[in-house]
C-alpha cells in the first residue's frame, strides 16, 4: 500500500493478501500513511527472509529453464519516490508500457511484468493497483499468466494475486488464456480456471478499498476493540502482537479460540486481569456459549497468567489437573533417551538443469522437501569417550547423510533396548514422530526397531503436560515452559527454531565458499541449541514426576 504525494493511493495483490489475514492490520498501515500518529511496528524473522531469498532462486530457476525453451523478455522496473506523485507515476507507466508493447512482439514470455492502473472503478476515493507478475507466458495465440511460489500446493492469496494480474491485463485489450498457473517449489504446475478466481479477487479488492476510504473519513486512528476491521490476534502479526500486549487483550489466554474471546467480550470481560480476576460463578453466569469445563479451564489458565505475572521474580503459577496423565508417565530408565530433531522444511536438492531431485529410493520418484539435519540425543552414557558423554548429535547435509542417520539412529536404539529392555525415547510435541514416519516412507527403511520404537518406546510429553497441568504461561511450548524448571540465564545462543534453520542454510552457504570457519562457528551454535533442548526435554520429564507430582 502507497499513498503518494498528491494524497492519491496504490494498492497491489499483497495488500488484499494482508487483508485476508488481518484487516486491523491494514487498517493500521493505512492510519500510519495518513499521519493519525500510530505505525506498525517492525518484527524481525529471519525465517521469512531466508524463505524470501530461496523464493527467488526459485523464480531464478525457472526463468533459466523458460529461457532454454523459448525467447524471454526480461522487464525492469525503479520505482521513483512516492512522495512525487507524477514523477513516480510516469516511470511506472513508462514500465507498463513497456510491458504491453513486449506482449505484441514475437517473445514467447515476459519476466517481471509491471501492471499499472491508475484509477480502479467505482472507488470513492483515488486508488491506482500496481503488480508485478513472475512470467507472462504465451500459450497459442493468448497470454497465461504465471507465478512462481516456494509452497508445495497453490495458497489463496497466491491465485487471487493471479487474478488481479489476469484482470489488469484483461482490461488493457491483451488476449488471455482461460487459466492461470503457479509454479510450485518442486517444479510442478499448479493449474486453475481463472473464472472461479476473479470473483472472490474483485470481492476482497472492493473491500480494500472501502477500507482506505473508511480510514480516510476519520481523523482518528482505528481503536483497538473496533470490530470493523477484526484483528486476527496472532504472535506473528506486527500489528496485533504489539496491541494485545499494550491493551492487555484476552489474546493472549494460551489455547484461546476467536470464536471463545468474542463470547467472553460479549459477558463483559474485555481485558485478561478483568476476565481472571472475577469469580468463577460471576464467569459462568456472563459467557453463555462455551461448555462449562472449556469456560473454567480459560478461567483458570486466565488467572494462573495473571499470578504469573503479579510474580515477575518467581516461577510461574501453575496447577495439577490430573495427577493420573503424570503418573502414568513410565518409570525412569538408566537406557532414556531424550530427542530432538532440527529439521529444515525448505530443503531441496537440485539437477544441474534446475529441476528438483526426486528419491533417493528406487521406485519413488517424488520430489523431496525438508531436510532433518540433525538427530539429537541426551542420555546416560550415549557417547561415551566424548567431551559429553551425555549428548550425541547426527548430523546430516543431504538426503544421503540424513538415510545414514536415521539407519545409525535406528541401529544405536537396537543396541541400547538390548542393554535397556525398559527404555523409553522422550520428545515434546508431534514433530519427532510425524518425520520418523515420512523418512521411514522416504528412504524405504521399515524395520523392527522402527515399529517397536514408534509402537512402544516413543513418549511424547506434550500431551501430558496439556491434559495433565495447567501453567500461568501464554504458550506451552518448550522454551516457555523452561521458566518452570531452569534458570533465566540456561539457554543461551539460537533462540528458537527458525533461527537454527537459518543458521543451517548460511552454513551449508559458508561450506560452499569455502569458509570453513564460519561453517563450524555456525554448526557449533545449532548443536549448542539442539543440546539444550534435548536436557530441557529431560528437565521437563523430571519435573513432571518429582515437582508436579508433590502437590
Amino acid at each position: 500500500m502507497q499513498r503518494l504525494g498528491d494524497g492519491s493511493w496504490v494498492i497491489s495483490a499483497s495488500d488484499l493478501a494482508v487483508f485476508a489475514s488481518c484487516p486491523w492490520r491494514l487498517a493500521r498501515v493505512a492510519d500510519e500513511k495518513l499521519g493519525k500518529g500510530v505505525s506498525v511496528p517492525d518484527i524481525t524473522d529471519p525465517m521469512m527472509d531466508l524463505v524470501a531469498r530461496l523464493g527467488l532462486e526459485h523464480e531464478a530457476r525457472q526463468l533459466e529453464l523458460l529461457k532454454s525453451k523459448m525467447q524471454v523478455i526480461e522487464l525492469s522496473y525503479k520505482p521513483a519516490d512516492p512522495s512525487d506523485a507524477s514523477t513516480w507515476r510516469t516511470t511506472i507507466e513508462q514500465a507498463r508500457d513497456e510491458t504491453l508493447r513486449a506482449l505484441s512482439s514475437d517473445a514467447g514470455a515476459l519476466f517481471q511484468a509491471t501492471l499499472f492502473e491508475d484509477a480502479l472503478p467505482g472507488s470513492p476515493v483515488p486508488i491506482g493497483f500496481q503488480g508485478f507478475a513472475d512470467f507472462i507466458v504465451k500459450s497459442g495465440e493468448v497470454w497465461e499468466v504465471w507465478d512462481s511460489k516456494l509452497a508445495r500446493r497453490a495458497k489463496d492469496h497466491a491465485l487471487i494475486q493471479l487474478a488481479a494480474y489476469h484482470d489488469q491485463l484483461e482490461r488493457a485489450g491483451v488476449p488471455l488464456a482461460n487459466t492461470v498457473q503457479i509454479i510450485l517449489g518442486d517444479g510442478t504446475h499448479s493449474i486453475h480456471e481463472v473464472a472461479d478466481l476473479l470473483t472472490p479477487y474483485r470481492q476482497m479488492r472492493e473491500q480494500v478499498i472501502a477500507l482506505i476510504a473508511h480510514r480516510v473519513a476519520d481523523p482518528l486512528p482505528l481503536p483497538w476493540g473496533d470490530e470493523s476491521f477484526a484483528p486476527c490476534g496472532t504472535k506473528g502479526c506486527p500489528a496485533c502482537s504489539e496491541q494485545i500486549v499494550a491493551m492487555d487483550d484476552l489474546f493472549q489466554i494460551a489455547g484461546l479460540r476467536k470464536t471463545q474471546r468474542e463470547k467472553i467480550l460479549t459477558g463483559g470481560f474485555v481485558t485478561l486481569r478483568e476476565f481472571a480476576e472475577a469469580s468463577r460463578e460471576e464467569v459462568r453466569r456472563a459467557v453463555p456459549g462455551i461448555g462449562r469445563d472449556a469456560l473454567e479451564g480459560l478461567h483458570l489458565q486466565a488467572s494462573l497468567q495473571v499470578a504469573s505475572r503479579n510474580n515477575p521474580d518467581g516461577r510461574p503459577a501453575w496447577e495439577v489437573l490430573s495427577r493420573g496423565m503424570i503418573e502414568n508417565l513410565p518409570a525412569p530408565n538408566p537406557g532414556d533417551i531424550f530427542f530432538d530433531f532440527e529439521g529444515d522444511p525448505t530443503y531441496q536438492e537440485f539437477a544441474s538443469d534446475g529441476s528438483p531431485l526426486g528419491s533417493l529410493s528406487h521406485g519413488d520418484d517424488s520430489v523431496w522437501f525438508g531436510i532433518e539435519y540433525l538427530f539429537g540425543m541426551w542420555g546416560e552414557d550415549l557417547n561415551p569417550g566424548s567431551a559429553d558423554t551425555s549428548f550425541l548429535p547426527l548430523w546430516a547435509e543431504t538426503f544421503e547423510q540424513e538415510r545414514e542417520a536415521l539407519e545409525t539412529f535406528l541401529s544405536l536404539l537396537e543396541q541400547r533396548t538390548a542393554a535397556f529392555p525398559g527404555l523409553h525415547v522422550y520428545h515434546y510435541a508431534p514433530y519427532e514422530r510425524t518425520r520418523l514416519g515420512q523418512m521411514a516412507k522416504r528412504h524405504q527403511i521399515d524395520s523392527p526397531m522402527l515399529r517397536s520404537l514408534l509402537d512402544h518406546h516413543l513418549v511424547d510429553l506434550y500431551p501430558v503436560v496439556m491434559k495433565g497441568v495447567k501453567v500461568g504461561l501464554p504458550s506451552y511450548g518448550l522454551k516457555a515452559l523452561e521458566s518452570l524448571y531452569f534458570d533465566p540465564d540456561t539457554r543461551t545462543g539460537i533462540a528458537g527454531g527458525g533461527e537454527s534453520v537459518v543458521a543451517f542454510s548460511d552454513y551449508l552457504l559458508a561450506l560452499t565458499q569455502n569458509n570453513q570457519q564460519a561453517a563450524s562457528e555456525l554448526k557449533d551454535s545449532i548443536l549448542h541449541y539442539n543440546r539444550i533442548d534435548c536436557f530441557s526435554t529431560q528437565a521437563l520429564r523430571d519435573w513432571l514426576i518429582t515437582t508436579a507430582l508433590r502437590r
